[in-house]
């Protein structure tokens, strides 16, 4: 029996090394080597391709035809998405490993994505070049003349518009035509001051930028990124004080891929704790997953830059879905933003 079982062997590797692999639509730095290198043990390659703005992955999806398996997504967006009938509403029956989901962030991500990891909007700033360490909005909205043409926004036009809307007092997801003219008028009046709308991780591999950003629109976790690009390690971050978006990232399966099957198991071994536990260690960023929180070292577990205070959280909001009219606002408010900045 045993040739036979080396025949056997053989005849089936082949098949592992040659098979296509699983494409992988994704944020920059959000999936551990580890990881990637567990799971192609004994199944296909994750080939990863890199998006930087929220709005161009949407985009993209919307179009139907991406040759991609798998994509990082929010809630929203993966509900419109999945209505839309471009991604695969997914079966719990078939993800055992969904139970080891922390009950806060189990529902998260509605029936089309599954929870990967989550943190907050904020601040991003170099310790090195800034005298006092920024706790509000304020020295991003109105910075100082020693920050003009030092900033780094988001193209994202949510995101973008979450900075203005607390400041003047009302919700991430309001849909005040008044308050959204309002925070309009503050981002172009801060326009001037901005380096780039291009996402900070990005910005910071472009020759034109990357020794000029002290402050950034950002978020957790990305600061490690940032770091691992910058001698010294002096870019810090934090949640201003007047409140933030808590944000949640999801992982979704596009209807149109071939590999529904690897796919959703690709799914379930995120889930595995040991395999969950790798985002927090090695990345940085916040699980969702009670299983991988019992394996983390103390320290990672109290550390408030990866899980922050009950009394950050308590300030934080989270998109819902709006009416189309005000996603189309919201949509031709960052268009204008980044267009008329292109030019200069």
């Amino acid at each position: 029996m045993r040739p036979r079982r080396m025949l056997l062997l053989l005849l089936w590797l082949p098949l592992q090394l040659n098979a296509e692999p699983l494409r992988l639509y994704t944020w920059e730095g959000y999936f551990s080597d580890t990881l990637l290198q567990r799971w192609a043990k004994a199944n296909p390659a994750v080939q990863e391709i890199h998006f930087d703005s929220s709005d161009v992955r949407d985009a993209t999806l919307a179009r139907g035809d991406a040759d991609l398996d798998l994509v990082v997504i929010n809630e929203v967006s993966a509900t419109r998405l999945g209505q839309d009938g471009l991604l695969t509403r997914l079966d719990p029956r078939r993800l055992p490993h969904l139970a080891e989901l922390d009950p806060r962030w189990r529902h998260s991500c509605g029936d089309y994505a599954v929870p990967y990891v989550w943190g907050t909007l904020g601040l991003l700033y170099r310790s090195d070049r800034l005298a006092k360490a920024p706790d509000s909005w304020q020295p991003l909205l109105q910075p100082e003349p020693a920050l003009r043409g030092r900033i780094a926004m988001l193209e994202d036009h949510d995101d973008l518009l979450v900075a203005p809307l607390i400041t003047l007092g009302g919700a991430i997801n309001s849909d005040d035509p008044e308050l959204l003219r309002r925070s309009f008028a503050l981002l172009k009046a801060q326009a001037s001051a901005v380096l780039t709308y291009q996402y900070v991780v990005s910005a910071l591999h472009n020759p034109a930028y990357s020794d000029r950003i002290d402050l950034a629109l950002g978020y957790s976790g990305d600061q490690h990124l940032l770091n691992a690009a910058t001698p010294g390690q002096p870019w810090r971050f934090t949640t201003p004080r007047e409140g933030s978006l808590l944000w949640v990232d999801c992982v979704a399966i596009l209807s149109n891929s071939a590999h529904q099957a690897a796919a959703e198991r690709f799914i379930d071994f995120l889930n595995e704790p040991r395999n969950a536990v790798l985002a927090p260690m090695e990345l940085h960023l916040a699980t969702p997953n009670a299983g991988a929180m019992r394996l983390l070292p103390a320290e990672l577990r109290q550390d408030p830059s990866l899980f922050p205070p009950s009394e950050v959280l308590a300030r934080s909001q989270i998109f819902s879905e709006g009416p189309p009219d005000t996603f189309q606002t919201r949509q031709r408010i960052g268009s204008a933003l980044v267009g008329r900045h292109e030019p200069e």
